[in-house]
């Protein structure tokens, strides 16, 4: 099985994601909808405008074309007048004062003929009201109309010129020059205060709002909404509308267009009078304030909208992730194997039942542990955990393992001495100094055979060095039981000894049993040799004794005295063990094995050794080897 990946916590919990993803969806909805709505509208809004704006031009464009032909008329009727009463010029002059005293936006009428620098003024009637209320000569008239005869002249050609004369003029003013009709020479001049345009443009309502202005068909802005625009004389040629008009064949357009750094809705309508053309526009900012304004309001809206939201989300948030922090801090408890969680269900929803289901998986842990805590006592952890993990199947397998056997010595003889209550406890408390021993060195308990202990290393999982393993936990079994001694000489005036036999060579290892009742074991001739070599230690006065196979794997690490090779029932050759004294690296070890015997209260007697090696069935190869025993070069 792959191990599992690396797990980095995202920087983001649960709540700030939800809360960001929540109100990010919100926000892009709500505005989409609020900036669509506005684009819709404002769209449907430039539509209205300008067909308002049309409307007004033509509207305005009826009442100017129709004053204008009226202005006309009655200058061609005061000059009738004027030229029929001839020599009575007195009665002429009386009723161009009543036709002045009428129609006081009119300041000078007159009468023009060719000549080669434009036109004479024939006649020239003068508004003496006006020019004596506006401080103003008639010198100054004559010299405002030659400053634009070149424009006036084409009067004489039959062309209506209209020209705004406010520039220069006290009071915003236009001049008309129209060719004379039923086939008189000469044209018509007429200056006429503009403030009857204006009013014209005003009487529209809608001044405040939009710009109305008139231009010529030189695109020059003879009248204007605003006075002050109207006296400056501003050209409007180099304004799209008014290029427009000037350019197109038709008599009527709405446009957008931009100018200066403004945007505006123009509309404009030409009249029949001079190709004189009413403009109306308004700026977009004025046209759509009213877009603007919904929009505005209508984002104030959406913030207030999604902080509810943010607000509403938050708590909500705080009812999945509260329970859900609260089961990470619990899985971690139940990592770190404490299953005494204190959360409860506190929804039906499926966080509830999340919860609660983990409450019962935890318990179910615990249970679990507890079995496997209660069963590793009498079976080794390692083939617990297989078999937990359904590692463990019928069969087996040939491994290299390293064997130990250990055995009390006189423990029949101890026993009896002892009520069952004592033996008992004394067992579990020896029991408990070997088997910690052989688990510190990673070793696997086997079985329990009386006062006897099988362990061994590789058959399961193998370690650095299997032999120096066993051989490792047999110097720490010794040294433990020189602990207990040490105790049970204060306490009980005894002490006991044993012997440890250390074998390694190929070993079968599984289970062995029915489906229904399997022992986990190694079998095999290693692991009896293993234990005759734990037996042998009563010949040689040892304690720990090894296999020349063993040896062979840890030569050179541990401090040994090779003993006389001895022939074993049932094995064709001769057996080699080594006593070991201690390792190498260890300067408190035996030096030998007389040293040996006097540390571990080993009793030794050679006559004694031989009768039991007779009684055995073992035999000595060189019975002479047993008396040097001692004497031999440590390995």
């Amino acid at each position: 099985m792959s191990a599992a990946p690396e797990f980095k916590r995202s920087r983001f919990s649960i709540r700030v994601k939800l809360l960001l993803l929540i109100s990010s969806l919100l926000a892009v909805a709500l505005g989409s909808m609020i900036f669509l709505a506005s684009y819709l509208f404002r769209r449907h809004s430039e539509t209205l405008i300008q067909e308002y704006n049309l409307t007004l031009a033509r509207l305005i464009g009826v009442k100017i074309e129709s004053e204008l032909r009226d202005m006309a008329m009655r200058t061609e009727l005061l000059a009738a007048v004027a030229e029929g009463e001839g020599a009575g010029a007195a009665r002429g002059r009386a009723y161009a004062d009543r036709f002045f005293a009428a129609n006081p936006g009119y300041i000078f009428v007159g009468v023009a003929e060719p000549a080669p620098d434009g036109f004479t003024l024939e006649s020239a009637l003068y508004n003496a009201d006006f020019l004596r209320r506006a401080e103003v000569d008639a010198a100054l008239i004559e010299k405002l109309l030659f400053d634009n005869r070149a424009s006036l002249a084409r009067a004489m050609s039959g062309a209506i010129v209209v020209q705004n004369l406010s520039p220069g003029f006290v009071t915003p003013a236009l001049v008309i020059a129209a060719p004379r009709t039923e086939g008189a020479d000469g044209a018509l001049i007429a200056l006429i205060d503009s403030a009857q345009l204006l009013r014209t443009f005003r009487s529209a309502g809608q001044t405040q709002i939009f710009d109305i202005f008139l231009v010529n068909d030189a695109g020059s802005i003879i009248a204007h909404s605003d006075p002050e625009r109207a006296r400056e004389g501003t050209a409007g040629e180099d304004m799209p509308i008014v290029k427009s008009l000037l350019e197109s064949e038709a008599d009527n357009r709405s446009l957008r267009y931009e100018h200066g750094d403004q945007s505006y809705l123009g509309s404009y309508q030409l009249i029949n009078f001079g190709r004189l053309a009413v403009v109306s526009t308004v700026a977009s900012d004025r046209a759509f304030e009213a877009v603007y304004e919904i929009q505005s309001q209508n984002l104030r809206i959406m913030l207030i909208v999604l902080a509810l939201a943010f607000v509403c989300i938050y708590f909500f948030a705080r009812t999945l992730t509260g329970p859900i922090t609260r089961l990470v801090l619990a899985t971690r408890q139940v990592e770190a194997g404490d299953y005494q969680l204190e959360i409860r269900a506190e929804s039906r929803d499926e966080i509830g039942v999340l919860t609660n289901s983990f409450l019962h998986m935890a318990r179910g842990l615990e249970e679990k542990e507890r079995i496997t805590a209660a069963f590793g006592k009498f079976v080794n952890p390692a083939i617990v955990n297989r078999a937990r993990s359904g590692a463990i199947e019928l069969g087996g397998e040939t491994r290299n393992a390293a064997v130990l056997f250990t055995d009390l010595r006189n423990f029949t003889d101890m026993s009896e001495r002892m009520a069952p209550h004592d033996v008992v406890g004394f067992l579990n408390e020896y029991f408990t100094e070997m088997v910690e021993a052989i688990h510190a060195e990673n070793g696997v308990v086997d079985k329990f055979i009386g006062d006897a202990v099988m362990a061994h290393w590789g058959a399961i999982a193998n370690t650095e060095n299997d032999v120096r393993s066993a051989v490792n936990a047999a110097l720490a079994m010794r040294r433990a039981l020189f602990r207990l001694n040490a105790k049970l000489q204060a306490e009980r005036g005894m002490r006991v000894s044993f012997g440890v036999g250390v074998n390694f060579g190929p070993v079968l290892a599984g289970q062995i049993g029915s489906a229904r009742r399997l022992e986990y074991t190694v079998i095999g001739d290693t692991v009896n040799l293993a234990s005759r070599i734990e037996y042998l230690n009563k010949h040689f006065g040892t304690d720990i004794l090894i296999s020349e196979y063993a040896w062979r794997e840890v030569e050179g690490e541990f401090r040994v005295v090779q003993m006389p090779p001895i022939r074993i029932k049932g094995k064709q050759h001769p057996e080699v063990v080594y006593a070991v004294l201690g390792r190498m690296d260890d300067s408190t070890a035996p030096r030998s094995l007389t040293d040996l015997r006097a540390v571990a209260g080993i009793d030794y007697d050679l006559q004694r050794a031989r009768k039991f090696i007779e009684a055995s069935s073992d035999s000595l190869i060189d019975e002479g080897a047993l008396t040097h025993a001692d004497a031999s070069n440590q390995k």
